[in-house]
């Protein structure tokens, strides 16, 4: 079953991020550092205005929708809630707009607003389908903005070559595409206000938390982005932008290809065999998970630089080798501890345990990060973080796994890290041109070695997920 949603949700989890993929490289040559900055800079605090706007809606719908018998009290207070919820973050936009200076500019302040709103609006619509397996239409967001909003944007460019017309691309097309989601959904348009109290009270009550949880989370993210920009200015976090935005986005489109559909399965699980059999998918999940981000990771650090001279913006590529092995390595550690012991900690409904762990990884990640900036600039920032990471995540699963019976393939994971370094081996052999074929020759190489010799390991668990396609 799992291997059946995942390739069902792989359009959505492969060509949006792909655009996204292209859109941070082809900043670097369209615009200047400064503005990167403040691109990369709006496009983190509007995830901070979703969290603390709407995230606590967000989790309680895709924890709790599909599993209700009456949704009629859900549907009648959602369309109040989301209005609510989207306008709450338009101070939190207009913040950041201030402290950055930006505060007098008109058009660039509308065009951010409506970013916001309308991308608050879509990754929630998004998330409500992904929970009741809509795949269309969680399709339809996933590909919309990245894809049309990033073509757009790239025309604005020839009208003003600046932030504005970036951020106006994205929202256009966002704006544009709400009606279509809100019609496939079904959603009750009339305002029901006041929305049931029960209701509200059982939503705060799991989603409030996790909003916490998911504003410390964001930190843990983002804040290398505040310590430079606060540290250094737009420019160094434009220069740093490009490759922890590369790092996060690679790691986190290998990451999706399992964990679109993982969790939502977990949650059935839960609802017909109860807590521990949710926790035991999630424990299936792990090793196809590990089987890809080890070698993700790892594949990343070992091209990194033919692969920056080959993709990169020439004002931008220094900076870039160093910051993007180190992003990658602190995503991959990050998305294994979220997709796995955290969502423990979400079927076991206990998100205070999830709140705890992420006060304290952001606490030390803004502190090592800080640290680490006033040490070794960049890289010191980076090296921050990533221990920050690594000792939030081994307590993570330390906690997931004793407390709550989380099992993990530990001989299997490691034989899958011994499968990576091989082929990293392959992949730094210095008989290959240095070209872009030379690239595309290295890639091959590496991936032909690690799926040999993964599938050693995963083959005993693909087998059967195959045989059970090909019956259903």
């Amino acid at each position: 079953m799992l291997l059946r949603q995942t390739l069902n949700y792989l359009p959505a989890q492969l060509v949006g991020p792909l655009a996204q993929f292209i859109a941070v490289l082809a900043w670097t040559y369209w615009i200047a550092p400064s503005d990167y900055g403040f691109i990369s800079l709006m496009l983190a605090v509007q995830e901070l205005a979703f969290l603390i706007g709407m995230s606590w809606w967000t989790h309680y719908t895709v924890r709790y929708l599909p599993a209700l018998a009456d949704p009629s009290g859900y549907r009648r207070a959602e369309s109040g809630v989301m209005l609510l919820c989207a306008l709450t973050q338009v101070p939190v936009m207009l913040l950041a707009l201030s402290l950055t200076g930006h505060i007098a500019e008109p058009g660039l302040v509308a065009v951010t607003l409506a970013f916001a709103v309308s991308r608050s609006l879509n990754n929630h619509l998004g998330e409500r389908a992904r929970a009741l397996g809509d795949v269309t239409t969680y399709t339809i967001v996933q590909l919309a903005g990245p894809l049309a909003g990033f073509a757009l944007g790239l025309a604005f460019l020839e009208l003003l070559p600046d932030a504005t017309a970036v951020i106006a691309g994205f929202a256009v097309v966002q704006i544009a595409i709400l009606p279509v989601l809100t019609r496939r959904q079904n959603l009750q348009t009339r305002l029901d206000w006041p929305p049931d109290r029960d209701l509200l009270r059982g939503a705060l009550a799991y989603g409030g938390p996790l909003l916490v949880a998911g504003g410390l989370g964001w930190l843990s993210v983002n804040g290398i982005r505040l310590v430079v920009e606060h540290g250094q200015g737009l420019v160094q976090l434009g220069l740093l932008s490009v490759g922890w935005n590369l790092g996060q986005r690679l790691i986190a489109v290998v990451a999706t290809l399992v964990t679109a559909a993982a969790f939502p399965l977990a949650v059935r699980q839960a609802a017909q065999g109860g807590t521990q059999a949710g926790i035991d998918q999630i424990g299936r999940t792990a090793i196809l998970l590990f089987g890809l981000l080890v070698p993700a990771a790892f594949g990343i650090a070992a091209v990194s630089d033919p692969l920056i001279r080959a993709v990169v913006g020439a004002e931008f590529q220094e900076a870039t080798r160093i910051v993007l092995p180190l992003a990658a390595a602190a995503a991959a550690v990050r998305n294994l501890r979220m997709h796995l012991a955290d969502q423990v900690f979400l079927i076991a409904e206990r998100p205070r345990s999830l709140l705890a762990l992420n006060a304290v990884e952001a606490v030390a990640t803004m502190s090592l990060c800080a640290v680490g900036l006033a040490w070794a600039g960049l890289a010191g920032a980076c090296l921050g973080v990533l221990a920050a990471t690594c000792v939030c995540a081994l307590v993570g699963f330390a906690i997931a796994m004793a407390g709550y019976g989380l099992k993990l393939p530990l001989r299997d994971i490691a034989l899958l890290i011994a499968a990576a370094l091989a082929m990293c081996a392959v992949v730094r052999l210095d008989v290959y041109p240095p070209t872009n074929l030379g690239l595309a020759l290295r890639v091959a190489a590496g991936a032909a070695v690690y799926m040999a010799l993964a599938g050693l390991v995963l083959k005993p668990m693909i087998g059967p997920m195959l045989a059970a396609r090909r019956n259903a």
